[in-house]
C-alpha cells in the first residue's frame, strides 16, 4: 500500500502478511492450456463517492476526480484490448447499493465507453455486499463446455475486473459465498481487482480493505492491484491487466525490470 502503514480496518494485517509470504513460496502450476482465446470481460465500476474523496493532481496542476480518472484509464484499456483481439467482448456492471448489469457483452468497446461516460458519482452506502455482485455475475454467464479443461483449449474465458474505490467501507459477503466459490473454482473464470483508494491513515480503512480484497484470490492467478492518488500508476496497472489470464505469469512472479545483457 502507498502512504502510511496504519489502518482502522477490522482485518488482521499480520495474518494476511504471513499468508502472503507463505503463498509466495508456493510454485503455481497451470491446469489449462496457455492459449490466447477470446475473453468475455466484465467491468465492475464502483460509483460510490465518499465525502472524504480527494482528487488526482496532475503535473500541470489540473485536478480530476477518481471517477474521471477511472473512466480515462478504462477507456484506454478497452480500446487497447480490442486492438489486441477484436473477438474480445465486454460487459459493464455498476456497483452501488446493489449491483446492476448495465450493459451486456459486446465486441464494440465504444458502446461500453459511452455507458462509462454517462456514469456519475453516487452517494456512498453503509455496506458493500460482494454476495450480490457475484450472484449477479453467476446468473448472467454460461461457461463453455469442455470435456477435458486441462488439455482442450476453451472456446472463451470469463474475467471480472473490479474497480473498487471506497476507503471507509469494508467489502463483505453478507449472504454467503456460494456463487463466488462456484465462479473461482471454474478454470475458465478469473477475477482481477484494481483498488483505487485514499492515502492510508488512522481515519480510513484502506489497509483492511486491501487485505480483504487480496483474500479473494483463492486460486493464485488473480491480479490484485492498488493505487492511491497516482495517475501514472493507475494507467500502468490498467496496462498490466491487458495481458491474457491464461498466458500471463502469476502476480507474485511479475517483473517489469529489463535485464542488461552484455
Amino acid at each position: 500500500m502507498e502512504g502510511t502503514n496504519s489502518s482502522s480496518g477490522s482485518s488482521t494485517p499480520s495474518e494476511a502478511q504471513e499468508a502472503t509470504e507463505a503463498f509466495k513460496k508456493n510454485v503455481l502450476e497451470r491446469h489449462t492450456p496457455r492459449v490466447n482465446c477470446p475473453e468475455y470481460i466484465i467491468i465492475v465500476m464502483d460509483v460510490c463517492k465518499e465525502e472524504t474523496n480527494t482528487p488526482y493532481k496532475m503535473t500541470d496542476g489540473a485536478k480530476h476526480s477518481p471517477m474521471a480518472m477511472a473512466k480515462r484509464a478504462l477507456t484506454l484499456f478497452l480500446m487497447n484490448k480490442h486492438a489486441i483481439d477484436p473477438q474480445h467482448k465486454f460487459a459493464l456492471v455498476v456497483l452501488h447499493e446493489s449491483p446492476i448489469w448495465f450493459h451486456d457483452f459486446t465486441s464494440d468497446p465504444k458502446k461500453i465507453i459511452e455507458e462509462l461516460d454517462g456514469l456519475e458519482d453516487a452517494a456512498t452506502t453503509p455496506h458493500c455486499d460482494m454476495s450480490e455482485l457475484f450472484d449477479l455475475i453467476y446468473k448472467q454467464i454460461k461457461f463453455p463446455e469442455c470435456s477435458n479443461p486441462s488439455v482442450v483449449p476453451p472456446e472463451f474465458i470469463y474475467r471480472t475486473i473490479l474497480l473498487y474505490g471506497r476507503s471507509l467501507c469494508l467489502p463483505q459477503f453478507l449472504k454467503g459465498k456460494e456463487a463466488f466459490s462456484k465462479l473461482v473454482e471454474n478454470p475458465h473464470y478469473f477475477l482481477d481487482i484494481l483498488y483505487m483508494h485514499e492515502t492510508p491513515s488512522d481515519e480510513n480503512k484502506c489497509e483492511g480493505i486491501f487485505d480483504l480484497l487480496c483474500g479473494l484470490d483463492e486460486s493464485g492467478w488473480s491480479y490484485i492491484l492498488e493505487v492511491s492518488r497516482n495517475a501514472a500508476k493507475l494507467h500502468n496497472h490498467c496496462g498490466s491487466l491487458l495481458a491474457h489470464p491464461l498466458q500471463r505469469p502469476a502476480q507474485k512472479d511479475l517483473l517489469y525490470t529489463l535485464a542488461v545483457v552484455e
